[in-house]
């Protein structure tokens, strides 16, 4: 079945809306406590497991949403890939936000600059100079991993 052909078939209103519910409900909950977690294990350990904490909460994004409906629609998979999106954003803003609280750097101009989602995706960016570099190689492969995983769980 083509994929266009899936976005045409009939979807539950109430399994939508349970799954937009439970998307966002893990996003900003996940983004927080994956955000403080990396927070926690960057400064006391000096190593960086935010992509291993990122697969564990694809785990555990990808298994509410596949609870909160009965039959499979390709626009769940979609949602979840957004609340991806939006988890990796909201733990950058926790990480950030903590580090420069701790340093007594936060104040209320640096705060509304680190605000902007673009800077935090640079990663994907193809035409960045940096695009090549083995770290930002890496992070592109983790993150790919982490949406290829939760979308076929969501199956």
């Amino acid at each position: 079945m083509k994929l266009i052909e899936m976005f045409k078939e009939p979807i539950d209103k109430h399994a939508l809306i349970s799954v937009i519910r439970h998307a966002v409900f893990m996003s900003i909950i996940g983004g927080l406590l994956v955000g403080a977690i990396h927070l926690l294990i960057t400064q006391v350990f000096q190593i960086s497991l935010l992509w291993m904490l990122m697969f564990i909460f694809g785990l555990y994004l990808a298994r509410r949403i596949k609870n909160a409906y009965q039959k499979y629609h390709v626009i769940y998979a979609v949602i979840a890939i957004v609340a991806i999106f939006i988890t990796y954003y909201l733990v950058n803003i926790v990480y950030l936000t903590g580090f420069l609280y701790m340093i007594n750097a936060l104040t209320l101009t640096t705060f509304s600059s680190y605000l902007n989602p673009f800077s935090y995706f640079t990663f994907l960016n193809v035409l960045s100079t940096g695009f090549f570099k083995v770290e930002n190689i890496l992070n592109v492969i983790f993150f790919i991993l982490v949406n290829v995983y939760v979308v076929r769980y969501v199956k």
